[in-house]
């Protein structure tokens, strides 16, 4: 009969160890399939986020490029409206060296610098080499002025009245500087139809 317990008691302790085996591999399995999961969730949710940085470094990049190459088109157009306007100003400066566009120059920017102010006692002053053009300008439009010249004006002139209290310079460069804002958009839309 002891044999027979003993048997008995070993059946139950095989039966026992392979109830808790059993069950220890049940959890074991449980365990590695719920880390399988939490792996997989976590490959997943880097994948994500490596592919939502991914896009958003290729949009801060192309984001980027579009900023500067829109800064370079700028400066390219800036440049472009600069040599417009060098080109224009050594245009009139060639211009100002014909004497008889100079003389008729000249009369047209007394002609404008005179319209509403008191002429008489009004001082002109001229560029050097200009003051016979200036005189002969002055008896084409009936006007009494003391005329200058002056090494401070340049393509064109200016005038003073007698108190002092006005002046009024009107070169070809003092009207370009004036105007340019003005032509700048002018010119942009002629070049670039903006």
């Amino acid at each position: 009969m002891g044999s027979e317990l003993i048997q008995l008691l070993e059946q139950e302790a095989r039966v026992e160890k392979d109830k808790v085996l059993g069950d220890a591999r049940k959890r074991a399995e449980e365990i590695l399939a719920g880390a399988r999961r939490d792996a997989e969730e976590i490959v997943t949710s880097t994948r994500r986020r490596l592919e939502s940085d991914r896009t958003q470094a290729r949009t801060r990049a192309a984001s980027a490029a579009s900023l500067r190459a829109a800064a370079l088109l700028l400066e390219a157009k800036d440049k472009a409206l600069q040599q417009v306007f060098d080109r224009a100003t050594a245009e009139l400066k060639r211009a100002s060296e014909d004497p008889a566009r100079r003389r008729t120059m000249l009369r047209h920017l007394l002609g404008e610098a005179v319209q509403g102010i008191a002429t008489q006692g009004a001082t002109l002053e001229v560029p050097p080499g200009d003051a016979e053009a200036a005189k002969e300008a002055c008896r084409a439009l009936h006007l009494s002025l003391e005329v200058r010249e002056s090494p401070d004006v340049s393509g064109g002139v200016r005038l003073t009245t007698e108190d002092r209290r006005i002046v009024v310079e009107n070169t070809v460069a003092s009207r370009l500087s004036r105007t340019r804002s003005a032509l700048i958009s002018r010119v942009a839309e002629i070049l670039w139809r903006a």
